[in-house]
């Protein structure tokens, strides 16, 4: 595919036929500072109130002219956000929030994820995002920092998704599809579809989505088949008060894994698969139902009350390169809060109080493989592990918000958590011990932050919180030792956290913010591997995590924009010793010190509809080992995305051509490392040139 070819493309794509109309763009808006509230903070409370770091990220932001394969697409302009693609979707993205979260080795760690007000963690801090369909979000909200005062088991902090319905009249009806392939081998292809219908139910409004993705990854060993349906119902009860029911179903009968390669693989043919991985036929095949309700009350003070159940089950079959996996998980539970203005004194202030319950159960079966690597990945029927995990999680928490004067608000939070763990064996014999038993973690959390406002369009602010992080059941389990049951020498991580910022606009035109942070964590949760290659963990002594979050967007001109992101960070070993290496001041692998992403976008009127997006990502380099001496690191790398499109409607029917093209200029970098990896097998590569077009249609009344 030669960029001739795709600029040609980009030019068709977007001419507007003479018989539709576009929509011109809207003359510049100043910029004000949000005065709507914000929910991840479980205090509704306005954003010029909130002591925090907090980011709201919209529709258009989210999906627009995206492939919509996942979160990275959405989060790569939020500062502190650092989201490693694998291109690999039987690992999932490595999301991590000021350096927590970057230890996962799959799924995400360490960080709170909300769908539509319903735990898509688990109570062991292990977030699973099979059902979420990208498409059909609406609007995210990013905390970023200690956030366990609030949500408990959760260091780095909170993304909290939401997919509500907009109010239909009666009948909508979205549809999307996306085509692409990859510039280097044509045959590799992938297409992506997704229909979305919203109706009225009585007073109140439904919406159902599905959508598959079919993909080829141009890695050998990377295909995928990625199908969802997801449903929302929500409906007036009665005088102030609702009914939100969910209702999400992901199926993935694929996901290969090409696994990480070492640098000699890498440079002989980057799009090739780990040897092992191939003849294992790694990968995935899961299967993940999730339903939640949600009644709410809004009080007439400006209060609220809310209470959820929610429930998931999981079947996950995951032949890895050591063993075969069979996993059954269900996991229930349920969320109460109040929030209730009152009065100190003169003081006004927001009083929230409430309680979390969860419980997973996990079935764990690992099976030996029938023949040694090199032949066909055959379970054998002889177990290498059998056992039921439990764990439950008991959390109440308070929140206080108080102002202090008009322009200052004082707000304070604590919580205690109590999290269990118990492990059942089912596999014991004369030389294999009961490895039965329980683990008990439990940690009292808090924060103190206020808020100043000086003037309508500035917030400064400070922060300090406490937080803590449990080891995950798969952690746990997996034991360098082989022994079954729970390891007993993990312990839990915890951190002190700090933060001094500020967001605001400057002449209407910058919206901006700026953060320094500094978290002191002890006993961190470090992931290393032996051999033979499968990951295990222990806990470094102390780390300190620190840098620099610069966010800004700028209204150029009528029609025109540039938003840019920034993070530095620092993130050192302070006291660790792994055999006769010390480490102590040593800079943490996984987590480049710059992280800088720019957008420069035109919607001009004079184009009736016509718009273009340039995106810009630069990553500095980063260490891929704790103890390499030879301090192996990726290359720095520069990555851009082009996207180009036009809306508008053809007959009452809206209309939004538009075509992509990410890596345009076909660079060769390290997208994703396997950090400490086995065998020096630490580098996942990016795809070179890749272009995509689609279409999205809606219609409705």
């Amino acid at each position: 595919m030669s960029l001739r070819w795709t600029a040609s493309a980009l030019a068709i794509c977007c001419m507007p036929p003479i018989a539709l109309y576009g929509q011109s763009a809207d003359t510049i808006k100043p910029y004000t500072l949000p005065p709507t509230t914000v929910s991840v903070t479980r205090a509704e409370l306005p954003l010029t109130k909130v002591s925090q770091s907090i980011q709201t990220i919209g529709r258009q932001q989210i999906n627009e002219a995206r492939p919509t394969w996942g979160l990275d697409e959405a989060l790569i302009n939020v500062p502190g956000v650092y989201a490693a693609n694998r291109y690999n979707f039987s690992q999932d993205q490595r999301i991590s929030i000021r350096g927590f979260g970057s230890r996962s080795a799959f799924s995400v760690r360490g960080i709170k994820i909300l769908v539509d007000g319903i735990p898509q963690t688990l109570p062991d801090g292990q977030s699973q995002l099979t059902n979420l369909e990208l498409g059909e979000v609406d609007r995210i909200q990013v905390l970023r920092g200690s956030a366990s005062s609030l949500f408990g088991n959760a260091t780095g902090g909170v993304i909290s998704i939401w997919t509500n319905p907009a109010d239909i009249a009666q009948v909508r009806e979205d549809a999307r599809f996306v085509i692409g392939r990859f510039g280097e081998r044509t045959d590799r292809t992938w297409t992506k579809w997704q229909s979305t219908t919203g109706l009225r139910v009585g007073r109140g409004s439904a919406q159902v989505t599905i959508s598959r993705l079919d993909y080829e990854g141009e890695r050998d060993h990377s295909a995928a088949d990625l199908r969802t349906l997801n449903a929302r119902l929500q409906l007036p009860l009665a005088t102030d008060w609702s009914l939100a029911v969910v209702t999400q179903y992901g199926n993935n009968p694929r996901a290969d894994n090409p696994g990480a390669l070492t640098l000699s693989e890498l440079q002989a043919n980057r799009d090739a698969a780990a040897p092992a991985n191939v003849n294992r036929n790694a990968g995935k095949d899961v299967s993940q139902l999730q339903f939640g309700t949600t009644v709410r009350h809004t009080m007439s003070n400006g209060g609220e009350a809310a209470f959820t159940l929610f429930g998931v089950s999981r079947d996950l079959k995951n032949p890895i390169t050591t063993t075969y996996i069979h996993l059954q998980r269900f996991d229930y539970g349920a969320r109460a809060s109040v929030t209730y203005p009152t009065r100190v004194g003169s003081l006004a202030q927001r009083l929230t109080a409430g309680i979390d319950l969860q419980q997973q159960r996990d079935d764990r079966k690992n099976f030996n493989y029938l023949l040694p690597p090199g032949d066909p990945a055959t379970p054998d029927t002889t177990r290498a592990l059998d056992q039921r995990e439990h764990v439950t999680e008991l959390g109440p928490f308070v929140q206080s918000a108080m102002e202090l004067s008009p322009h200052l608000t004082l707000t304070a939070g604590l919580r205690y958590d109590w999290v269990k763990f118990t492990v059942d064996d089912h596999l014991i014999t004369p030389t294999n011990p009961d490895d039965s038993g329980d683990r008990l973690m439990q940690q009292l959390s808090g924060s103190l932050g206020i808020a100043v406002n000086p003037s309508q369009t500035v917030t400064m602010y400070g922060n300090i919180g406490t937080s803590f992080e449990t080891p995950t059941t798969t952690e746990l389990a997996n034991s360098a030792t082989g022994a079954g049951g729970f390891n007993p020498d993990l312990q839990p991580q915890t951190a002190v956290n700090y933060e001094i910022g500020a967001r605001g606009t400057l002449n209407g035109r910058l919206a901006y913010s700026v953060a320094v942070f500094q978290a002191d964590v002890r006993n961190e949760l470090i992931q290393y591997a032996s051999m033979p290659p499968r990951s295990y963990y222990r806990n470094a002594g102390s780390t300190r995590h620190r840098g620099v979050e610069l966010g800004g967007d700028l209204s150029i001109a009528q029609g025109v924009s540039f938003a840019l992101s920034w993070t530095y960070s620092d993130y050192r070993y302070g006291s660790y010793v792994v055999g006769t290496d010390t480490l102590d001041g040593r800079t943490m692998p996984g987590v480049p010190t710059h992280w800088l992403n720019m957008v420069l976008g035109a919607r001009p009127a004079v184009l009736r509809g016509i718009w273009l997006e340039v995106q810009q990502t630069y990553s500095s380099d980063f260490l891929v080992s704790d103890t390499d001496t030879l301090n192996t690191r990726t290359s720095p790398w520069w990555a851009t995305n082009v996207r180009v499109g036009w809306e508008g409607k053809a007959g009452g029917i809206r209309l939004a051509p538009f075509i992509g093209v990410n890596n345009a200029f076909n660079h060769k970098y390290v997208s994703s490392v396997v950090i400490n990896a086995a065998a020096n097998r630490f580098y996942e590569p990016a795809p070179g040139l890749n272009a995509y077009f689609g279409l999205s249609v809606g219609g409705g009344r």
